[in-house]
C-alpha cells in the first residue's frame, strides 16, 4: 500500500505513514474500501467507519481497584480533636465561611527569584488589602 500523501510504499497495518507522517485512510469494515480518517460513513456501502475506528483507538478503561462499599468500612471519623480534646462529630457546629481565591500574574517567576520569606511577607501583605 502506498502512502496517500507522499506516495511511500508502506505496510497495510500502518495508521500514520513512516515519512511524512500522514494518517492514512482507515478500511471499512463492511466493504473493505479505504475511507478517509474523517469520514464517520463508507463513502461506498454507507456503514459506519468512524465509530470503529475510534474504538479501535481508545479501548474500554479496566478498573484499577475494587472498591469496597461504605457499609462494609469502619466510621473512620468518630471523634474531631481540638485543642480541648476529643469530641463527638454530634457536637461540631455549622459555620460560614469565606474563602478568598486569587490568581497571583507570574506567581511561579516571582517566587523562583525571591527568598522564601520574602516571598510570604508580599503575599501577606496582599492578602490584608484584599481582606
Amino acid at each position: 500500500m502506498d502512502c496517500s500523501g507522499c506516495g511511500f510504499e508502506i505496510e497495510g497495518g500502518y495508521a500514520f505513514c513512516p515519512r511524512c507522517g500522514r494518517r492514512q485512510p482507515v478500511p471499512c469494515a463492511s466493504c473493505g474500501y479505504p475511507c478517509a480518517p474523517d469520514f464517520e460513513f463508507c463513502p461506498k456501502c454507507g456503514a459506519s467507519v468512524g465509530a470503529s475506528a475510534k474504538a479501535v483507538e481508545r479501548p474500554a478503561p479496566t478498573p484499577s481497584r475494587t472498591i469496597v462499599p461504605p457499609s462494609r468500612t469502619p466510621s473512620l471519623l468518630p471523634n474531631i480533636e481540638s485543642e480541648e480534646g476529643l469530641h463527638p462529630v454530634s457536637d461540631a457546629d455549622r459555620r460560614t465561611v469565606t474563602v478568598l481565591f486569587a490568581d497571583l500574574c507570574g506567581f511561579t517567576t516571582l517566587s523562583e527569584q525571591l527568598d522564601p520569606e520574602v516571598m510570604q511577607a508580599l503575599q501577606n501583605k496582599l492578602f490584608k488589602e484584599l481582606t
